[in-house]
């Protein structure tokens, strides 16, 4: 009994960019369903920019082109809501 690796490491990032979106300025609210389109609402405190973000762990192909970064691509629904990608990488300090 135990959770899955990768999703510890995609909690892990998502703090990681909670931690880098407050040290740029922002107001950051999570989402508290654990699923859906969006992570982060973000508000600048200065700006009032409002951003909605989607945090992916950056992943590297194995075998394919080894090394090289996978790309993601957004869901129509994340697409419509002009939902952001944020890399985060798992061996990433913040």
């Amino acid at each position: 009994m135990g959770r899955d690796p990768k999703k510890v490491i995609g909690d892990v990032n998502e703090f990681k960019a909670v931690i880098k979106f407050l040290k740029e300025g922002y107001m950051v609210f999570k989402n508290v369903s654990g699923t859906g389109p969006i992570d982060l609402v973000l508000v600048h405190q200065k700006t009032g920019e409002v951003r909605k973000i989607d945090v992916k762990t950056t992943s590297y192909r194995k075998s394919w082109k080894p090394g090289t970064r996978i790309c993601r691509q957004r869901t129509p629904e994340q697409v419509k809501l002009k939902v952001e990608y944020e890399f985060i990488d798992k061996d990433e300090d913040v």
